[in-house]
């Protein structure tokens, strides 16, 4: 569903433009024509990007120590990665992901499962599974429908993927991966029906005490991410993971704000200094960090 409605926006903004087009290339020119387009695709992410750092920096958690501030290489990256992820992947994922495939694996290995975010989809790991198997990881992918729709629902359907996939591997286990939104739907998971099937759970950028961007999202899971909301509350309030358990986090993060909302209680904590939310799905060097809490 989420592919389909980023198509539906592109195909508006081609539609705009082609209606606008006679008049942009008669005031501006043929090139004038084609910036008109371009800047119909770019500025509305650049806007909601601009606002998402502004809101995330007065919110933002007290930075560790010895993690350095956010730099501008830092903004222009997530700015990038937020343009190939909205505008070409997650469109058209089935192109770029292909099958999930992963097959009968060899006893004792355990596959990698990759859990999304709010408002994406599988296409968001096209980078990092790339990195994951090139290190020799057996790795699928879920993408949770709707995108607005209550969390819970969403992990019944990480349920669903993952008796599907230790179906097809063989394995009794998975190793769970999940970035922002996907942390909540894998502990949502584990309250429903219990942490059997996982052997190791790593959280990047999880909001797990909440963020305040969640105020400027839609839909129901958009709610209950809010810092102080019942269903928060309610998770909260349950045992950690009782398996061994990571968080990654960025204190350069614009969509998890405060920052810190990322820790868990009982997990181990890692933290960098000012990777963006959406670039984590491109940097070799959370790739690495969490190839280093997986077993082969």
């Amino acid at each position: 569903m989420l592919a389909l409605l980023l198509r539906a926006l592109i195909f508006v903004d081609i539609l705009v433009a082609a209606l606008l087009w006679p008049w942009a290339v008669a005031r501006f020119g043929a090139s004038g024509g084609v910036l008109a387009f371009v800047k119909l695709l770019v500025v509305p992410p650049t806007l909601l990007l601009a606002c998402a750092y502004v809101v995330s920096r007065l919110k933002a958690s007290p930075r560790p120590a010895r993690i350095g501030s956010i730099t501008l290489f830092a903004v222009v990256e997530e700015w990038l990665s937020l343009l190939a992820l909205f505008i070409v992947i997650q469109p058209f994922q089935r192109w770029f992901m292909g099958s999930d495939a992963v097959g009968r694996l060899p006893s004792g290995k355990i596959p990698v499962l990759l859990v999304h975010g709010y408002m994406c989809n599988r296409g968001f790991w096209w980078a990092f599974r790339r990195k994951l198997r090139g290190r020799g990881h057996a790795v699928a992918t879920v993408t949770l429908e709707t995108p607005f729709s209550d969390i819970d629902i969403l992990a019944a359907e990480l349920d669903r993927r993952i008796e599907a996939l230790c179906a097809e591997t063989g394995a009794t286990k998975v190793q769970l991966v999940t970035h922002s939104m996907g942390g909540l739907v894998a502990r949502a998971y584990g309250r429903r029906k219990g942490w059997s099937r996982v052997d190791r759970f790593v959280a990047l950028a999880a909001p797990h005490r909440g963020t305040v961007i969640a105020w400027f999202g839609l839909g129901v899971n958009a709610r209950q991410m809010r810092p102080g909301s019942d269903w928060l509350d309610a998770l909260n309030r349950e045992p950690p993971p009782p398996v061994p358990t990571t968080v990654i986090w960025s204190a350069g993060d614009e969509v998890i704000a405060p920052q810190d909302s990322s820790q868990l209680a009982g997990a181990r904590d890692i933290v960098v200094s000012a990777t963006g939310h959406v670039a984590m799905a491109f940097s070799a060097a959370f790739a690495d960090l969490v190839a280093a809490e997986l077993v082969d």
